[in-house]
């Protein structure tokens, strides 16, 4: 299906009823990931397309959208610029841990809908990768990813999401990019890190580290394992003295390979005596 050709208010009702009208005729023709992606891409900075229209079309599609070539760009500035919006995709996704009274605006009273919106919120917060306080050089400010993590995590405690906001923060915080100087993640995240020292943040950092291997082929034994213990490793006696907290968070990561690797040798000689 080409796009080029089709006018631009056109192709927002087009897209916006693709997501939207459940009620198509059997049979009847439905846009997939990639063409999705693709209108979205000649979409976006359009004249007569503004950043929010861009962000709510890629939130109306972001079960299509990851691992696409768009991805969510509009929504991830969004968040980056408004803390609020993060703590609110928490909100949707995850329950009070407190018996606090959520604001109106949050809630949803169809259980189908609300489900639905839930999944959605989740995919959205699995899915940003862009660190707040990114500038447009692709450069961090510390003070202001500081700043944005202590309003989220404000905003979480006062919702009675604390325990699972630093878990997503942890998560997130693991997609930063490596420093000029090889070290792992980029210092403004050490700055931001260390100063909350958060255990639910590095346990939520750890997890985003193994989540984010996805799925590989096995070779026999640890090896690969060992090898990713060895790079974690390198990067925690880097960070030992000026960041003791993330030092600390990537040594368990490192640790945690090697008990792998230890487990798929072991693995490996039970199949080979089984095997002679």
């Amino acid at each position: 299906m080409d796009f080029k050709d089709v006018e631009t208010s056109r192709l927002k009702r087009l897209l916006r009823d693709v997501a939207t009208v459940n009620d198509e005729p059997a049979g009847h023709f439905k846009l997939d990931s990639y063409y999705i992606s693709e209108a979205l891409d000649l979409l976006d900075g359009r004249a007569g397309v503004t950043s929010d229209e861009m962000a709510q079309l890629e939130f109306l599609f972001i079960n299509a959208l990851d691992h696409s070539n768009h991805r969510i760009p509009n929504l991830e500035n969004q968040i980056a610029k408004s803390p609020g919006l993060f703590v609110q995709a928490i909100a949707l996704a995850y329950k009070r841990s407190d018996e606090g009274q959520d604001p109106l605006e949050w809630m949803i009273e169809n259980p189908e809908q609300r489900a639905a919106v839930a999944l959605a919120a989740r995919c959205l917060l699995n899915q940003i990768t862009k660190i707040p306080g990114t500038d447009e050089n692709v450069r961090i400010d510390a003070a202001a990813l500081t700043e944005w993590l202590a309003e989220v995590r404000r905003l979480c405690r006062e919702y009675g999401r604390a325990e699972i906001a630093d878990h997503c923060l942890g998560q997130l915080l693991a997609k930063a990019p490596e420093d000029e100087n090889g070290i792992w993640p980029c210092e403004a995240v050490c700055e931001a890190m260390e100063g909350i020292a958060s255990p639910g943040i590095g346990e939520g950092f750890s997890i985003g580290v193994h989540n984010s291997r996805g799925v590989h082929c096995r070779g026999e034994g640890g090896e690969q394992e060992r090898k990713l213990a060895a790079k974690y490793r390198a990067w925690a006696e880097r960070l030992h003295f000026d960041y003791p907290y993330v030092g600390g968070i990537i040594e368990g990561i490192a640790e945690s390979y090697e008990r792998e690797a230890r487990w798929h040798d072991s693995e490996a000689n039970i199949a080979k005596r089984l095997s002679d």
